[in-house]
């Protein structure tokens, strides 16, 4: 009852004290704050706030109920409704697990080697599959290792271990255009907004650089604040079984999909080197294409529908239709140069700075969906007025929404580390804080002088 009376009170607030706007922008900033305040305090499931948005859109005179629901039937909510079909499809065949298992027997003995490699194999699997599942399979295979340590450091070693795949969890999905739902929610914004088609290999440009030094950083970093004496060594394991037919499809499946995905549209440089600009399908007809195949061939069946995260899917829906109302009220643009004004007009720097930390901070709170949602239209819109190109700053929030290690709540992935009860709040609190700004600031950089370029 508390939670309803704040968020009601939120939102006539914002009615009331936005006067000086006009009608349209006034109702949709109240809509805004509607949203946000029930994606908050998840007083109603996300995709039912998700059909509030599109349901008062007419109601309230900010769009025709037509335009408002287009977006629930976007290119990118296909997209995710393929990734999350063709991650179902790994995990009833048991292909994820079997991956795993393989990867694991080659990385040897040492144990900080093995630490290395159970993080960038949770970022992997984390690039296509849901990173909730991922963690929760390497986190099980992980404690299933022996592990000893010369001068009984095998605490330590756990609590690095856990959190390493927890946080690798978080920032392998950032690699792929479908490896999180912040990517997807910033590439649809783009396109609705400003006609820019982010295709997946334009997005791992930008997000696999990242991924890779922050595995890095964060394996750095947790043995540097829980430090392991001595030497720490991984018992062998049995071999593992040989793929079964069914996994073999899947994974020719998989295969097929990321090929079609990369393909999509390719950058300049290969084009000139191969005369070939890609063969043009979006990532959404790529995703559906896929869908079909596996229902054709038997991998999923009618029975595995109800198993997709429906929830998500129209909180992407809900996610690009307020984008929508927003840019067409014109309270994207007056948000955004607003923004820009405050931030000192032309300081790029600054802008990133309030933008990257400003989605850190609002996803400790929020869904990174719902804050990506919230951000990346007033990224967009603060970047044009300023002169910025609008996809370097999209692409930044998206990320920041991505970069929640401190608390348990903060994350799914997060939530599973603590469960095993190898690590403590407080020692998640001092790792987390830490990587949340580092991330954040080695994002920051990377959009100042390397994604102008590529952009």
């Amino acid at each position: 009852m508390v939670k309803l009376l704040v968020v009601a009170a939120s939102v006539l607030l914002a009615y009331f004290l936005t006067s000086f706007l006009e009608e349209k922008m006034r109702a949709t900033f109240a809509l805004l704050i509607l949203a946000s305040g029930l994606w908050v305090t998840e007083l109603i499931p996300m995709g039912v706030t998700a059909l509030v948005i599109a349901l008062a859109q007419p109601f309230l005179g900010i769009q025709t109920f037509e335009k408002a629901l287009a977006p629930f039937f976007s290119p990118t909510v296909a997209l995710i409704l393929g990734s999350f079909f063709l991650a179902l499809a790994f995990e009833k065949q048991d292909l994820d697990e079997a991956l795993a298992h393989r990867i694991v027997t080659r990385l040897g003995g040492d144990a900080r080697r093995l630490v290395l490699g159970l993080m960038f194999t949770t970022a992997f699997l984390s690039m296509w599959l849901n990173n909730t599942a991922t963690t929760a399979l390497m986190i099980t295979l992980a404690l299933s290792l022996t592990v000893k340590c010369d001068r009984g450091g095998e605490e330590n070693f756990y609590k690095v271990m856990v959190l390493g795949i927890a946080y690798s969890a978080s920032v392998g999905g950032i690699a792929t255009l479908i490896g999180t739902p912040p990517n997807m929610v910033a590439a649809g914004i783009l396109h609705e907004l400003v006609g820019y088609n982010l295709t997946f290999l334009g997005w791992s440009l930008y997000g696999l650089p990242i991924t890779v030094i922050l595995v890095v950083l964060i394996w750095l970093l947790l043995f540097k604040l829980f430090p392991v004496e001595g030497t720490c060594v991984q018992k062998p394991r049995r071999k593992v079984v040989a793929l079964n037919v069914r996994q073999k499809l899947t994974f020719a499946v998989f295969v097929l999909a990321a090929v079609l995905w990369v393909t999509s549209s390719l950058p300049e440089p290969l084009v000139v080197l191969l005369g070939w600009s890609g063969h043009g399908f979006s990532p959404g007809w790529v995703a559906l294409l896929v869908t079909a195949i596996l229902f054709l061939t038997g991998i999923l069946s009618q029975h595995d529908i109800p198993r997709v995260d429906w929830n998500t899917v129209l909180l992407f829906g809900g996610g690009l239709s307020l984008g929508a109302a927003m840019d067409a009220s014109g309270l994207t643009s007056w948000v955004g140069q607003s923004l820009a004004v405050a931030v000192g007009g032309g300081s790029t720097f600054v802008l990133f700075m309030v933008l990257g930390f400003s989605a850190l901070i609002f996803t400790m709170i929020a869904s990174n969906t719902a804050s990506a949602n919230v951000f990346v239209p007033i990224a967009i819109s603060a970047s044009l007025a300023v002169g910025i190109n609008p996809v370097v700053p999209a692409v930044l929030v998206a990320i920041c929404c991505s970069l929640d290690f401190m608390l348990p709540v903060g994350t799914p992935p997060n939530a599973i580390a603590y469960s095993t009860g190898k690590v403590r709040v407080k020692e998640m609190v001092k790792a987390g804080l830490l990587l949340d700004i580092v991330g954040a600031l080695i994002t920051i950089f990377f959009a100042l002088t390397f994604w102008p370029l590529i952009s």
